[in-house]
């Protein structure tokens, strides 16, 4: 290295040899780049310059460009510093990421490695002929602003950037930069990597976390977004949106019956048939289970005429619905009960709009299934209510105020006690008991209902076995027990009902299940199959409220039934209404005629009692015979009788 020195002062002198326009460029890349030196190519001439003043006084002269530097005569590159560029020169070549080569000032690609040519789909001259601000297809902004933070760092930075390639495609890229100095000057290397797949994963993440999995429409987290965003729309502009509360009518029993797999198929065809029905703008949503709420906006601003048109809406969802879902060789028709809230008229808030349409919707299974039902202030009321009943029921299962009452089974020639029916009560705040119609219906948990029911099955066998126990029941005496219809189609029932035996100690055969004509429901085969599976334990069955379902009448000769339970409804007026006496004989004709036993509920008095015997009814229920028992007289009643058939 020559020991030549030149100082230099840019206060309008030009040293000889030395361009100012030369010197000034070098100067700028020096403070650019926050380096005390760089190295260039002058007059043919390999020079170092420094500069001699610290970054206060640089920064304070910058924009006059006054500072002091110095000039440094070098030798050309030593065989160490070759053998370093060839080494960086191998790596740059094989390195499996894209690397580039950049001026910093204009973004002029100065090289590029076989990688980059690969990916992009350009050759090597074709990209040496272009900038970084052409495969960006911007104004270079995004370029220039990268590039100055890179140059003012002096370190490695990282930024993503979409570039173009040869075919037209746009590739998304994470470019790390740093600058470096070569013989020409500085230059920024572009060390670049394909992050499609990670950017497809990411937009897959963000798709699940706003979409259901199923049926790939919006799940309640979207749905909550874009209520939120039309209830602002809609208080901006004044015109009235609707949200649609959807609840299939008897799903679970699909499930039950065919399997989780052809419930899931049919979920996902009525996904496609609702999106298909509805507006482009509208948002159908699912939020799980077989729920489904429509939201639509832009309804105008008055009730009067936004009525009509949500009216609309129900008739193409309804429609929609009403073809029949081919599944698996098996034809299935589906239709839902809706829930309809107004806003911002009926709430301001997205919870509370959607606790509304619910509120709606279980109004509209009250009132039949397959129906619609709009949102009114009173529907609330009614739903706390109902609430607050729920909550009580499930502290009275813990508290143990829940207790079984036993409604004697008679004979109608010798009044001797055959039997009981086990009967709800609840010991209400301690005091009076009520009955099941008394709360029952008021019940919308399913999961309340079930627990329920099972309660009334253990308690149940376990009074059978301690009779048993004390050796005060046997054949042909039993405890009846009503099966729920939601118990009865649990999938795991039979198992459920053979784990309670096993651990009460029940006799089977001293236990019998009564079960509606309703919860037998439409599908006969595979009520048959489910009641001989429960007959293989040794249970036997009755027809509860027999005549006022609407199951066929050739049910009772494949059903293994015992058993026909004449309703009280007809038992009730029959000396009175000749309709009812001759529905009440025609039950009793079926009876004989399928080798059943007949049981006639609420007698109250003797003419009902000598009808019934006349006509061959051979046992019923009733005050005349014998009130409901609590466990401890029927108990006693039972152990008594025993003791005399001794």
């Amino acid at each position: 290295m020559s020991s030549e020195r030149f100082d230099i002062y840019f206060n309008g002198k030009l040293l000889p040899d030395y361009s100012r326009v030369e010197v000034r460029e070098a100067l700028r890349r020096v403070f650019r780049a926050s380096s005390r030196q760089v190295d260039r190519l002058f007059k043919g001439r390999p020079v170092r310059i420094k500069h001699g003043v610290d970054a206060a006084t640089a920064d304070r002269y910058r924009a006059r460009l006054r500072s002091i530097g110095v000039i440094i005569d070098i030798q050309p590159s030593s065989p160490a510093e070759d053998v370093a560029d060839q080494r960086f020169r191998r790596i740059f070549d094989a390195s499996h990421d894209l690397m580039l080569l950049v001026h910093p000032d204009d973004g002029r690609i100065l090289d590029c490695n076989p990688r980059t040519e690969a990916v992009l789909g350009f050759d090597r001259p074709t990209l040496l002929s272009m900038h970084v601000t052409d495969l960006q297809g911007d104004d270079g902004q995004g370029f220039h602003t990268f590039a100055s933070e890179v140059l003012a760092k002096g370190a490695s930075h990282s930024a993503e950037f979409e570039y173009g390639t040869h075919d037209g495609r746009r590739i998304p890229l994470e470019i790390s930069a740093s600058v470096i100095d070569l013989a020409e000057g500085l230059a920024l290397l572009f060390i670049a990597r394909d992050i499609s797949l990670r950017k497809q994963a990411e937009s897959r993440i963000q798709h699940l976390a706003y979409h259901d999995t199923l049926t790939d429409l919006p799940n309640r987290s979207l749905l909550k977004d874009r209520v939120r965003s039309a209830l602002a729309r809609a208080r901006r502009s004044g015109d009235l949106g609707a949200l649609l509360f959807l609840d299939l009518d008897n799903f679970k029993r699909i499930n039950d019956t065919l399997g989780h797999a052809i419930g899931d198929r049919l979920l996902q065809e009525l996904a496609e048939r609702l999106s298909s029905a509805l507006r482009a703008e509208d948002t159908v949503a699912r939020l799980g289970g077989d729920e489904f709420v429509v939201l639509v906006e832009r309804l105008g601003p008055e009730p009067a005429a936004a009525r009509p048109r949500i009216d609309d809406i129900v008739i193409k969802i309804r429609a929609a619905m009403s073809r029949p879902y081919r599944l698996d060789g098996h034809e299935l028709y589906v239709t839902a009960s809706i829930g309809i809230v107004t806003f911002p008229t009926d709430g301001h808030e997205v919870d509370e709009l959607l606790r509304c349409a619910d509120v709606a919707m279980y109004r509209a299974k009250e009132s039949g299934r397959n129906a619609a039902r709009t949102f009114s202030a009173d529907m609330t009321l009614g739903a706390m209510e109902r609430l607050e009943l729920e909550s009580e029921l499930r502290h009275a299962l813990l508290r143990g105020d829940l207790l079984l009452y036993y409604q004697p089974v008679m004979t109608l020639r010798e009044g001797q006690m055959v039997g009981a029916e086990a009967l709800l009560r609840w010991r209400h705040l301690g005091n009076s008991l009520i009955t099941p119609t008394e709360f029952m219906p008021q019940i919308e948990d399913n999961n309340l209902m079930i627990q329920l029911a099972d309660w009334v099955l253990v308690e149940a066998c376990h009074t059978l076995a301690q009779l048993q126990h004390a050796n005060a029941i046997a054949h042909p005496s039993y405890i009846a027990v009503n099966l729920n219809h939601l118990q009865f189609r649990q999938a795991d029932f039979v198992a459920q009902v053979r784990r309670i035996l096993a651990e009460t100690g029940a006799d089977p055969h001293l236990l019998q299940f009564e079960i509606t004509e309703s919860a037998l429901g439409n599908e006969p085969d595979w009520a048959r199959t489910r009641l001989q599976e429960l007959r293989q334990l040794g249970i036997r069955f009755a027809i509860d409220d027999f005549g006022t379902g609407f199951s066929s009448l050739a049910n009772l000769k494949t059903l293994p039934l015992d058993s026909l339970k004449i309703d009280r409804a007809f038992v009730s007026n029959l000396t009175r209404d000749p309709n009812d006496a001759a529905i009440v004989e025609a039950i009793l004709s079926l009876a004989r005629h399928f080798h059943l036993t007949a049981i006639a509920e609420g007698v109250e008095n003797r003419d009902q009692l000598l009808f019934l015997r006349q006509r061959g009814c051979q046992y019923y229920q009733g005050i005349l015979g014998r009130p409901p028992l609590s466990k401890a007289d029927f108990g006693e009643e039972i152990i008594q009788r025993a003791a005399m058939r001794v």
